[in-house]
């Protein structure tokens, strides 16, 4: 299918319009209203949204910052803000606003390679209104790859937990979240029975920082069901903690600065993520997460039906909220709960940027539940 947008992900399965460029899509995903009321935040991601949205300590709190040195007022960074705020060499980037209480222990990953670890995953992925992926309930099996060919003798030793895990999650089983009586149609279980085998591999670092997403879909998958791997790739991304190289304990946070692409709308973002501890219960660690996205330029570039088109970002509203359990012997969380929201307001090819009605909103939301798999 032309299209890889969720809202045509299921073209010829749903009686979508299959051939429909991704930039017609994102143009047609609604002229809904008159364009997203963005939050203030502020510097320091709004001194890390506040701090954390729980009252703490007033010694340990981060100041404010000032207007200046939070992100931008639209959404939209220019080119060199964005580098200044991340420099393209840097792949993220970890701040600690607060310590926690005591007692304070350095969190590590410390996952074996044989494990596997068995998720059921409900995922969602809606473009402009009810288009998109219908919720689906993803059977997924994580292990490590088989390491790579032991160095020869004499050659130098890499440094001692340097090397990333190489994970793969692997789809096990796929069909509709929530059926009527009856099940889904056919037609569409048959496809969605062939995502089986599909895959997602990825690096996993000592610091937990999850990165080098490489989906794969199984040979029989319709290719239309690309998006569901990019979700489900985009799902595990935002609710895997990257972890402080200090102690820390009940009630610390901080904020993790890196790059995405969002899903449905092939979009390139700075992403700001604020992980805070809730609660240490052994070596299960719950965690709440807020997300903020923001455009890393003004310039969405999108393959049309007669090349290479460019629609210009007017405003990018984007956030998410999450809970989820994390244990250092896990590859994912154990469970999770996250939801992320964008809405970007954009000007068509050879639209007026003077001419407010001649916007369009593209909206993308992704809901994700992570859970053990149901006794048998």
């Amino acid at each position: 299918m032309a299209s890889m947008l969720a809202a045509v992900a299921l073209a010829g399965l749903a009686g979508c319009d299959g051939d429909k460029s991704k930039a017609q899509v994102a143009v047609d995903a609604g002229a809904l209203d008159a364009g997203p009321a963005l939050p203030v935040v502020g510097g320091k991601l709004g001194a890390a949204l506040a701090e954390a949205a729980a009252p703490g300590d007033p010694e340990k709190r981060a100041a404010p910052g000032s207007a200046a040195d939070g992100p931008p007022e639209n959404g939209v960074f220019a080119p060199q803000a964005a580098a200044a705020a991340l420099p393209k060499d840097v792949p993220y980037k970890l701040e600690v606003v607060d310590d926690g209480s005591e007692p304070r222990a350095k969190l590590a990953a410390k996952v074996d390679p044989k494990s596997e670890q068995k998720l059921t995953i409900t995922l969602g992925l809606r473009m402009g209104g009810p288009q998109g992926l219908p919720n689906l309930e993803l059977g997924v099996s994580l292990k490590a790859d088989k390491p790579a060919d032991q160095p020869k003798e004499g050659a130098a030793a890499p440094a001692a937990g340097a090397a990333p895990t190489k994970v793969t999650a692997k789809v096990t089983s796929a069909t509709l979240a929530s059926m009527s009586v009856g099940g889904p149609p056919k037609e569409l279980a048959d496809a969605l029975a062939k995502l089986k085998g599909s895959s997602l591999r990825y690096d996993l670092s000592p610091a937990n920082v999850a990165s080098n997403y490489k989906p794969e879909l199984a040979k029989d998958a319709d290719p239309g069901l690309q998006p569901v791997l990019a979700a489900l790739g985009e799902a595990i991304a935002l609710l895997t903690p990257p972890l402080p190289d200090k102690p820390v304990g009940a009630g610390a946070y901080w904020m993790v600065t890196d790059r995405a692409v969002v899903s449905g709308a092939q979009l390139p973002v700075l992403r700001y993520r604020v992980f805070k501890i809730e609660k240490v219960e052994g070596d299960l660690v719950s965690f709440s997460v807020d997300t903020r996205q923001y455009a890393e330029g003004a310039d969405l570039k999108l393959p049309g039906p007669n090349g290479e088109v460019t629609l210009t970002i007017d405003r990018v509203d984007s956030s998410g909220k999450g809970t989820l359990t994390w244990s250092p012997s896990s590859y994912a969380p154990g469970t999770a709960d996250v939801s992320q929201r964008l809405q970007a307001l954009l000007v068509p090819p050879g639209a007026s940027p003077q001419q407010p009605n001649q916007r369009s909103v593209a909206q993308v939301e992704l809901t994700a539940k992570l859970a053990a798999p149901a006794a048998q």
